[in-house]
């Protein structure tokens, strides 16, 4: 877009020199022309920026505006927690979570058991602490 007004002006440049070399009134008025469109495509570009980012804000934000990943889960809670429990993954993630973690919000998250969760590498959450949670559930249990 740039490039086009750009070139735009240099046009209306162009035109200026020569309508005031030649005495052509109506090439000026050309000059005018050219200028007025260059402004209009710089404003409708402006305009269109302003609703893309507008409309970007208001999406869910992808994995990389989320901020960083959580911290590791640092507890000795893994060994009282149930193997058999679900915990939630997101594809491409390291991290496990409870469904309560406010990390993962409305993202696509899989299902598993967290021994599975375990064997494929996953880690626990800091947030939400998956392995102190499911364990304090096996002791209200």
């Amino acid at each position: 877009m740039l490039l086009v007004v750009l070139l735009l002006v240099l046009l209306a440049a162009g035109v200026l020199v020569g309508a005031v070399l030649g005495g052509e009134a109506e090439l000026a008025w050309l000059s005018v022309l050219a200028s007025a469109v260059a402004v209009g495509l710089l404003v409708a570009d402006r305009v269109r920026r302003r609703r893309a980012a507008a409309k970007q804000e208001t999406a869910e934000p992808p994995f990389a505006d989320v901020g960083e990943e959580p911290a590791e889960e640092r507890s000795n809670a893994s060994e009282v927690a149930r193997p058999d429990a679900q915990v939630l993954v997101i594809d491409e993630r390291p991290r496990y979570h409870v469904r309560t973690c406010e990390w993962i919000g409305s993202r696509k998250t899989i299902e598993l058991t967290l021994r599975e969760a375990r064997e494929l590498g996953f880690t626990p959450c800091a947030l939400c602490a998956p392995n102190a949670t499911i364990a304090a559930e096996v002791r209200r249990s």
